[in-house]
């Protein structure tokens, strides 16, 4: 009904305590720290390698059948890809 007579709806006005104002101020310095560092973040992720849980699971999926699954399910909780070099 506003918009039809050429006017924008006005948001309204809300009445912070300063407790409330203060942990709505903090809340957007934090998004603004996320913000800034999420491609940072991006590009770190796309150079380290897959984690272990990534490899495992690929391991995993490769399984032709219910026998060869089941071998490489023992071949990981032997540590298959947990041993350090």
């Amino acid at each position: 009904m506003l918009a039809k007579q050429g006017r924008a709806a006005q948001p309204a006005m809300v009445i912070l305590s300063p407790n409330s104002y203060i942990a709505a101020v903090q809340q957007r310095v934090q998004r603004r720290k996320i913000n800034m560092f999420g491609p940072v973040r991006k590009i770190a992720r796309a150079l380290r390698g897959p984690s272990i849980e990534d490899r495992e699971l690929a391991y995993l999926n490769g399984a032709v059948d219910r026998v060869d699954l089941e071998y490489r399910q023992r071949q990981i909780d032997r540590g298959m890809f947990r041993k350090a070099f």
